[in-house]
């Protein structure tokens, strides 16, 4: 068959002729193969066909478009031809998109050779993108085993998965004709919409080498990545300046990762934290960490293990715990430090309930444990139960510029003794607002207690609180935020929070932050490093978070 004009109708029953008559319906199951071209020559006895111009050819989620095509309908096998320096071959495999030379492919095994591909894949938001690589590609069958994927990511695979692995392949969230960033992996390993999975990349700094992972390398390309790229800086009042890496660690079925710091007062600290995927909603953890600890001037081993919960929107954690380093700041100018033993504890939170109209959202939290605390270099301990019961709601709206939010949580504690229990009521309201170019963010808290707690860590009182932040953007990339904190009750300025910023506009942005306490010593500075490709995670996170709310 053969024609000079477009053939759109012709082909389609081409498709229809092959799904009815020809070995594929046979073969294709439901999965129905459709070729459309400008050109189509067909040979019934061989069942060869030819397409030319425009070339479409489908199959479910893969889709292949290319200037010249070459179907069997025997073995159900295309070869997708390029143009040189022309056109080229391209297939998309749901959001995916890949283009290249020349792709050998198997439309029903999945099974096929992409040469020189280079395309990229949905991230959180954005794309990860890799090119100058041969691709292979297989659809996963029922129990097939891949040694080029780790245990844990292989556990979640499912038959008919598509998996692409790539050799010698550089790939990066930079959509940069030049990246600002990018790493180097002699394999790389894609199921798309779920994991990547580089082999001990490389990374480049504007084209220059920098480090090399001693691992492999898994970004999760559904909810982000937790990893981080590169060393982490920081600063802690009681250890000094500090650098920090880590890593993913592949460990069969068990998720784990590394993580290790250098600080010029204390030295070496190290965290090792593995979890393991038990089932849908339940996933068994265990962190030791040996870390400095301040109270003593020593390093302690710390553990601690349990299980995280999710069952309907309902959400929750059992954990033990053994000398776990806490800072709580439990208000403007007061933090406790010291050490806790949960035996276990165990915590509960509701979903999010919405009200009607623009009234907001709340939601139940619950909580029961057995804790041995330790605080002012050891010299006070005290031991409690604690049964908690809680609500929380907020609520935003928008008028035009001016954005009001607001929210309120309660907590009544009984601490198992006569007299020892604790109620706890905190209101919240603020608004956003700008004042020419500036961005502006007020924010009033109040808290009344009633009674109180055994337990110096959670032993809470009165407290009214003001926040006021500014934002002040300078050109096109940088920005500067500045937020303090004023104690309503002492009429006294209490807290400066300071972040300085830079977005590429492209592809990350760059934060540096430090926070002056002015009433004790809880000083504390650090950079994050966030790649717009996986927001919600940054790379590079600081020991601290503002509290409140983050400018």
């Amino acid at each position: 068959m053969a024609g000079d004009n477009p053939m759109r109708a012709g082909a389609f029953l081409l498709a229809l002729s092959f799904l009815l008559f020809g070995p594929l319906a046979a073969s294709a199951g439901d999965g129905r193969i459709v070729l459309e071209a400008d050109r189509v020559e067909f040979d019934q006895a061989s069942g060869f066909a030819v397409a030319t111009g425009a070339v479409c050819i489908s199959r479910d989620l893969l889709r292949v478009f290319a200037p010249r095509i070459e179907y069997s309908a025997v073995d159900n096998t295309i070869e997708a031809f390029s143009e040189p320096g022309g056109k080229k071959v391209v297939l998309f495999h749901g959001p995916q998109r890949l283009e290249g030379e020349h792709l050998a492919l198997d439309m029903v095994s999945g099974e096929g050779l992409f040469r020189n591909a280079s395309g990229g894949f949905p991230a959180e938001k954005g794309e990860v993108y890799a090119s100058g690589s041969d691709v292979t590609t297989t659809r996963v069958k029922e129990g097939q085993r891949f040694g080029s994927i780790p245990g844990r990511v292989q556990k979640d695979l499912v038959t008919g998965d598509q998996v692409y692995q790539w050799r010698n392949v550089g790939f990066t969230t930079c959509p940069a004709e030049n990246p600002h960033y990018q790493l180097v992996s002699k394999r790389l390993v894609v199921i798309p919409g779920f994991r990547l999975v580089a082999s001990k990349p490389a990374v480049y700094i504007g084209g220059k080498f920098l480090l090399s992972y001693p691992f492999d390398y898994v970004i999760d390309l559904s909810n982000g990545s937790r990893s981080q790229f590169l060393p982490q800086v920081m600063y802690e009042g009681d250890k000094g300046v500090g650098v920090s890496y880590g890593a993913p660690l592949a460990m069969g079925d068990v998720n784990a990762r590394w993580k290790a710091f250098l600080w010029s007062g204390v030295g070496l600290e190290a965290v090792l934290s593995v979890d393991h995927r038990f089932s849908d909603g339940i996933v068994f953890f265990a962190d030791a960490s040996y870390t400095w600890d301040g109270d003593r001037e020593e390093k302690r081993f710390r553990p601690s293990w349990g299980v995280d919960y999710e069952f309907g929107g309902w959400t929750g954690r059992l954990w033990w715990s053994r000398a776990e380093s806490v800072e709580v700041e439990k208000d403007l100018g007061e933090t406790f430090e010291g050490l806790i033993d949960r035996s276990p504890e165990f915590t509960l939170l509701s979903p999010w309930w919405t009200l009607p109209g623009v009234l907001g959202q709340w939601r139940f939290m619950a909580t029961w444990g057995d804790y041995e605390v330790s605080s002012e270099g050891g010299t006070v301990k005290s031991s409690s139960s604690r049964l908690g019961l809680g609500a929380a709601y907020e609520g935003e709206t928008k008028f035009g510029n001016v954005a009001p939010f607001w929210g309120a949580e309660y907590w009544w504690y009984d601490y198992g003794s006569p007299g020892d229990s604790q109620k706890v009521m905190t209101v919240r309201l603020g608004l956003a607002w700008p004042l020419g170019p500036v961005t502006m963010t007020s924010l009033w808290r109040k808290r009344w207690v009633e009674g109180g707690s055994p337990m110096a860590w959670d032993d809470l009182s009165d407290s009214e609180v003001f926040y006021q932040k500014a934002e002040i953007p300078f050109g096109e990339h940088w920005s500067l935020a500045v937020r303090g904190g004023y104690n309503l009750r002492d009429s006294s300025l209490d807290e400066m929070y300071y972040r300085l910023s830079y977005d590429s506009k492209c592809c990350f942005r760059v934060e540096l932050v430090y926070r002056d306490d002015r009433v004790g010593e809880d000083d504390w500075a650090g950079m994050v490093f966030v790649l717009n490709a996986f927001p919600s995670h940054p790379f590079f996170l600081g020991p601290r978070e503002a509290g409140e709310y983050n400018p």
